[in-house]
């Protein structure tokens, strides 16, 4: 279990074909956020850097749950997507950076 603003979350792995890893389209996915379950269902098959980057676009979700951040489900899955694919490169550069200004000052 995680936090994020108070609120308590888990995460469960289930079987690829799992209801819970079904979109509200329908169609099945390997990760998916349900905040009334305040649960991440993910695919028992992920591995690796597909898992994290899948984990990182769910936390997402939740941190858009917890903050009752709302948008258009176009432009969530967007921002996802894009923390997904850069947000790591972005905390490691700042964890760089602010140890090179914690130097200087």
């Amino acid at each position: 279990m995680f936090e994020i603003n108070g609120i308590q979350w888990k995460i469960r792995f289930v079987p690829s074909n799992s209801n819970e890893l079904m979109r509200s389209d329908g169609s099945i996915t390997v990760g998916v956020t349900d905040s009334n379950q305040k649960c991440i269902f993910l695919a028992n098959s992920l591995r690796d850097g597909f898992l994290r980057k899948v984990l990182a676009h769910e936390l997402c979700h939740c941190i858009c749950f917890s903050y009752d951040i709302h948008m258009p489900i176009e432009q969530e899955e967007y921002l996802a997507n894009w923390v997904s694919i850069y947000g790591t490169e972005v905390i490691y550069l700042l964890d760089d950076l602010m140890q090179r200004i914690r130097r200087v000052a």
